[in-house]
């Protein structure tokens, strides 16, 4: 499909990717508001079921003809928003990827106490699960599907996510090793994502209070811990996010059923 028209005429660009699609305002122009909203009601629907149903299928067992049987579209109309079922995959994981990661920077922007961050960023995190669940629970165990330019997307922000918290763990605990900040980097990621496997609603502490509590689990083993290594041979702030960029595509940021 062409890209985007700056005079306000309605065209989607794949190469553009969701966000675009999403931010993008036609002029006030009756039929082409009104085509633009459509199309981005049906396209949020096609989302949230693909995302149903990958996260109960898991991706390799799931089709584009299941896709179709739950939004009531075609397959041949559902590739008009997406040329491939892996293209589909990457506008579900960008959108939640990146909308995590646009809530959390402006959660910690001003932020000078790495205490109150990090709390910050846990809260966020917790918060975007309890509205994104399905997408959460299938950028967790799918993301490694993405190949090529979909998978450095994805992989570009796991890095930035990675450099956020450990340069929180930084400055709260600045006499932590590199290996120090890299195992309570992990650890966060591994709590916060294993959250998705037990927590059920209205059982459970709401997610507010547990992330409180996780806070305090980190804030208290991170502060009273041993330093184990006296030696680190690089920026502690800088060796997770480092370390990531020597993982080939079938790493994860994160152990188990982590990333």
């Amino acid at each position: 499909m062409p890209p985007l028209n700056p005079t306000g005429s309605f065209s989607i660009g794949r190469s553009i990717g969701f966000y675009s699609i999403m931010s993008w305002v036609p002029p006030e122009g009756g039929r082409l508001l009104d085509r633009k909203k459509k199309y981005d009601e049906k396209l949020l629907l096609i989302l949230d079921s693909a995302s149903g149903i990958f996260a109960k299928k898991g991706y390799h067992n799931a089709s584009i003809r299941d896709v179709a049987a739950a939004t009531g579209v075609s397959p041949a109309g559902l590739y008009y928003y997406f040329e491939s079922k892996e293209e589909l995959l990457r506008l579900i994981l960008e959108t939640c990827f990146s909308t995590l990661m646009e809530t959390i920077r402006g959660e910690v922007v001003g932020i000078e106490d790495p205490a109150l961050r990090l709390r910050a960023i846990i809260r966020a995190h917790l918060a975007h699960f309890e509205t994104n669940g399905k997408e959460m629970r299938v950028l967790v165990h799918e993301w490694e599907a993405l190949s090529g330019p979909f998978g450095e997307e994805i992989r570009s922000l796991m890095r930035e996510y990675v450099k956020v918290v450990t340069q929180t763990f930084k400055d709260l605990t600045p006499e932590k090793t590199a290996n120090e900040l890299r195992a309570a980097t992990f650890g966060l990621f591994g709590m916060l994502t294993w959250v998705d496997q037990w927590y059920r609603p209205g059982r459970d502490l709401p997610l507010d209070l547990l992330a409180d509590q996780f806070t305090g689990i980190f804030l208290g083993g991170l502060l009273s811990g041993p330093r184990t290594d006296p030696k680190p041979k690089t920026s502690e702030a800088e060796e997770p996010a480092r370390e990531w960029s020597k993982k080939n595509s079938t790493s994860s940021i994160l152990s188990g059923p982590g990333f």
